[in-house]
């Protein structure tokens, strides 16, 4: 018979391990060092590569690595140690319980979640004398803290209404990890409203706004008193009901939006969600919030975290309503947003909700939109095996569904992820598709996106002509529809063009534009800013300090893996 040994690694806080509930010590830093690679890190290591990331200043880096492994699996026990597969070494055990590990995933219960400690991921820990550890370690952190944050924000957001003061402790813990973040603030005010507080309301957002004023010389969004505004009673036309008249608004903004009317999709939206929250009909409120949020989210620049703050009560009403398919499209929608701002901790987590959600609706198109974004956030963490695999999947779902359009914009992700893994061939035939496809689909604003990709494929094999041609229509294109992004990236190929045949100045001068189109609105594409920014640094040997620092804040904040290793060989040179 098979006794299941129950093991958990707490890597949070200060760490310490139980198996079967008994306390196993673990003494030394590079023990826990070593476990802690092993639990997190995207690839399982080869121990050559483990012994070099640990032990670079040792003697024998391999001898010290055997010294640590054997800590580990003295600690673990014979019932659950390391184990060597194909020259790889991995946790023998894939049912343990490991804390930061799970905060990835989109299982944890609110209770779970209460009696997490979200601290640190090895607090107090420092690694002085293996640098590249000490800067994974960084990076991880980073993505364990944004991942800590999500998961309380999903359970204040769960307990809301059945649970407000536990929904309160939560928020205010989430606060403590980022105090800026307005849809956070936005949700404690709407728990105080739905409770019947607007005293508690009031003063909360007078507190929240005594302190942006204070520590960002600005005031609070107006966007925090949006709860006490829907507890207003609005008056509805003359022989007409609020219910009625919220679902022709609402019919209104999505043949906007379809339109590409933005403007008037905006103002429909609005008086949509206004009219639905007179009407109790909580699942017209969600639905009139999605709309509102997509419109903001993806045709007006500056409104990405107005919009987080309407799809978090919107995710609130579809999960009370039990519409698994409209709270996946909210959770997806603020994963997006997470990935967007390179806050990928966040969004891996949202958008693996998000994939739960609509695999529990049954819905393909929905699960296949979810998958693509997630894909796309585990690309930019360097988790390229598992990249490839969601968008595969995404396209397959897609497909299934019917809906051309996301197929062949998944495929542009699919595309990206490969050239990011050096499979340049395999990445400009699915580029390529790509772009053929939403032209045929009608789905014009993405094409440059997928050109882009096309460029840079041709660029990697040195055809430089149609390299040239497919970074100039993207960059005409993009500049055609007034987009940041896409201004951004196919300006950086061009100039990747003039700096491989030698012509640097120019190069830099490209690049310098293509970061000031990049970022003239705040929510752009994070990763497309680093990109820019990172290539930069290297054209310029790192001579310009404020240039590397900024990349530098955004490689890490992401985390993102490849460029910040990129930044760190710069800076050496």
């Amino acid at each position: 018979m098979t006794v299941r040994v129950t093991l958990r690694i707490k890597l949070l806080g200060l760490p310490r391990m139980d198996v079967d509930g008994e306390h196993r010590e673990l003494a030394g830093k590079k023990p826990w060092a070593l476990l802690t690679y092993l639990a997190l890190a995207p690839r399982a290591p080869s121990r050559r590569e483990l012994a070099e990331l640990l032990f670079p200043e040792a003697d024998d880096p391999l001898a010290a690595e055997r010294w640590a492994l054997v800590q580990v699996r003295r600690a673990l026990g014979a019932e659950t140690s390391i184990v060597e597969r194909d020259g790889r070494l991995a946790l023998g055990s894939a049912e343990a319980e490991i804390d930061a590990r799970a905060l990835s995933t989109s299982t944890l219960s609110p209770e779970v979640v209460e009696r997490m400690d979200t601290g640190e991921l090895l607090e107090g820990f420092a690694f002085d004398d293996a640098p590249a550890f000490e800067q994974w370690l960084a990076l991880e952190r980073r993505r364990v803290a944004s991942a800590a944050r999500d998961a309380l924000r999903w359970a204040a957001t769960l307990l809301a209404r059945s649970a407000p003061e536990r929904a309160l402790a939560l928020v205010e813990r989430a606060t403590t990890l980022e105090p800026f973040d307005d849809a956070l603030h936005e949700l404690a005010v709407d728990i105080y409203v739905t409770r019947g507080d607007l005293p508690a309301a009031r003063a909360y957002i007078d507190a929240v706004d005594r302190r942006y004023r204070a520590e960002l010389g600005h005031p609070a969004p107006g966007t925090l008193r949006r709860p006490l505004e829907r507890n207003v009673t609005v008056a509805s036309r003359a022989h007409v009901s609020p219910a009625i008249t919220a679902k022709a608004l609402l019919e209104t903004a999505q043949a906007r939006l379809a339109a590409g009317d933005y403007e008037a999709a905006v103002d429909a939206g609005r008086r949509a969600a206004t009219e639905s929250a007179t009407t109790g009909d909580r699942g017209l409120e969600a639905r009139a919030l999605v709309t509102l949020g997509t419109v903001l989210i993806h045709s007006v620049r500056g409104h990405d975290r107005e919009a987080i703050g309407l799809m978090t009560r919107a995710f609130e009403l579809a999960d009370e309503t039990g519409d698994a398919a409209l709270a996946s499209e909210a959770a997806r929608e603020i994963g997006y947003v997470s990935f967007l701002e390179a806050d990928y901790g966040a969004a891996a987590s949202t958008l693996r909700r998000a994939v739960d959600l609509a695999e529990r609706a049954g819905d393909d198109a929905a699960l296949g939109k979810a998958l693509t974004f997630l894909g796309a956030t585990q690309t930019d963490l360097g988790d390229l095996e598992s990249a490839d695999a969601t968008l595969r999947r995404a396209v397959e779902r897609l497909k299934a569904a019917g809906d051309a359009r996301w197929r062949f914009f998944a495929l542009s992700f699919l595309s990206r992820a490969a050239l990011r893994a050096g499979r340049v061939a395999e990445g400009g035939a699915a580029a390529a598709e790509a772009t053929a496809g939403l032209r045929a689909s009608g789905w014009h604003s993405a094409v440059p996106w997928a050109l882009v990709f096309e460029g840079e494929a041709a660029l990697r094999q040195d055809d430089r002509t149609r390299a040239r041609d497919r970074f100039s229509e993207a960059f005409a294109l993009g500049t055609e529809m007034g987009d940041p992004c896409w201004e951004g990236l196919s300006l950086r190929g061009l100039a990747a063009l003039e700096a491989k045949d030698g012509h640097r100045e120019r190069a830099v001068e490209m690049l310098s534009e293509a970061h000031t189109r990049c970022t003239r609105v705040n929510d752009t594409m994070r990763w497309a800013e680093a990109l820019i920014l990172t290539d930069l640094v290297e054209l310029e040997h790192a001579a310009h300090p404020h240039r590397l620092a900024a990349a530098r804040r955004l490689t890490e904040q992401g985390p993102i893996p490849d460029l910040a290793e990129r930044l760190r060989s710069a800076a050496k040179r």
